[in-house]
């Protein structure tokens, strides 16, 4: 860590939503993303990969998390090869889900909702297709793929053709692979610029995107944390009872960041609270975040 900003190895842990029912929400999370069970009560339901926890649901919300609503947009869930991704998309088919597919160029990604209307993202990361990124001064975006042509990063992206990255066999895993991981989380917001004063500022993300959309992370993961204002005058805040984030886990390299963070949040005023070794704390807009020792 240098001048204030957060280590490379920083990461994403556990992202835990609130759900209306644990048992509705199940066949999504489980069956069509291909998450694990790793534990379940009457109220919460650990799912992951090879042991490990990324989603955490908790049951008790009253109202799905309306569209448009200040919050949760989505929590994206990585794979590390595109035949991954292909499985996701079979899953998802099979599973009769209203669901859509886009081409971002730097990235491929599946999008569907749980019941409770929390977003999903199934990704691949494809930063090798990228030349150059093009702002235009009404801050629109145009992505330039290695062969020249030009991309909104908003295309459709070619289920089929991605399908038969699986063959013949007619064989799809069932469950994601054990390297999968949380490689951002994106909110609908009312002041990015804002948000990202604290993130960067306070927290020591790294600024990236800062235009129609605004993400930060570190020099290794550039988006990981991410807001937008596509909403615009539209945007509404969530009912108290309703589903969505409750908080998501900053997973830092070690103590002595943990500390630094600490004391930065002093300096800014901002409360927070410390106990078992985590930190928690909220953004400006009420997003919650806990931040822990990877290795804790």
């Amino acid at each position: 860590m240098s001048d204030g900003l957060l280590a490379g190895a920083t990461h994403l842990g556990p992202v835990h939503l609130r759900v209306i029912d644990i048992t509705a929400a199940l066949p999504v999370w489980r069956d069509a993303v291909g998450l694990s069970l790793l534990g379940e009560d009457d109220a919460v339901a650990g799912l992951g990969v090879d042991g490990k926890a990324l989603i955490v649901l908790h049951e008790g919300a009253e109202v799905a998390l309306p569209q448009k609503a200040r919050g949760l947009f989505h929590v994206a869930i990585h794979v590390t090869t595109r035949r991954d991704l292909a499985h996701a998309a079979a899953r998802l088919k099979a599973s009769g889900l209203r669901y859509s597919a886009q081409d971002h160029l730097i990235s491929e990604s599946l999008y569907v909702s749980d019941p409770s209307g929390n977003g999903i993202e199934i990704c691949f990361d494809t930063p090798e297709r990228l030349a150059d990124r093009q702002e235009a001064p009404d801050g629109r975006v145009t992505l330039i793929a290695t062969d020249g042509s030009a991309h909104s990063g908003l295309e459709p992206l070619n289920v089929a053709a991605l399908l038969r990255d699986l063959g013949n066999s007619g064989h799809v895993e069932a469950r994601l692979p054990a390297n999968a991981f949380i490689g951002h989380i994106h909110m609908r917001a009312r002041s990015p610029e804002t948000l990202m004063a604290f993130y960067v500022g306070v927290l020591g993300f790294r600024p990236h995107i800062q235009s129609r959309a605004f993400d930060c992370g570190t020099d290794r993961r550039p988006h990981m944390v991410a807001f937008n204002i596509w909403a615009r005058d539209e945007l509404r805040e969530p009912p108290a009872d309703a589903a969505g984030l409750q908080r998501f886990t900053v997973v830092l390299d070690a103590a002595d960041e943990l500390a630094a963070v600490a004391e930065r949040l002093g300096q800014a005023g901002v409360p927070f609270g410390e106990a078992g070794g985590a930190l928690d704390c909220a953004d400006p807009e009420g997003n919650r975040l806990r931040m822990v020792v990877a290795g804790t």
